[in-house]
């Protein structure tokens, strides 16, 4: 289990925030947090960052924000297989404590977990369920 956050791990082009923007398949949500996340062609998870300044108006809070969130990520990766991540910011996240953000963070990567291991089971049961003849009803 590799714990590194290299290049592969992230989404670099605005045409890759756009795929997930445009169709996400997963969205979980928080008064201060909203993640988003669609599948890749990849076996690996990667994740991009919207931390705005409208929202989070301090540049030290902004970058704590985005180390807890590099952080959680990267300690999860492997249950977070994939997909690609979508973290956008909401007014408030910036005022909550190391704690409550890594905490808030935790709850909902397990979130985003769950959904997906939820998407991928209703795709494979949808798409592997046998067609059922009909039958004559007397």
């Amino acid at each position: 289990m590799i714990f590194g956050f290299s290049r592969e791990l992230r989404l670099l082009k605005a045409s890759e925030f756009k795929r997930v923007f445009d169709k996400a398949e997963i969205k979980v949500s928080d008064q201060n947090i909203l993640i988003l996340a669609r599948k890749n062609q990849l076996d690996i998870p990667r994740i991009g960052l919207v931390i705005a300044k409208k929202n989070v108006k301090a540049a030290v809070s902004r970058n704590r924000i985005k180390r807890a969130l590099r952080e959680t990520f990267r300690h999860r990766q492997d249950s977070l297989k994939g997909l690609d991540y979508v973290v956008l910011a909401r007014k408030g996240l910036g005022e909550l404590d190391n704690r409550q953000l890594h905490s808030l963070l935790e709850k909902q990567w397990l979130r985003a977990q769950k959904k997906n291991s939820g998407v991928a089971n209703k795709a494979t049961t949808s798409s592997h369920s046998p067609d059922r003849a009909r039958t004559p009803v007397d």
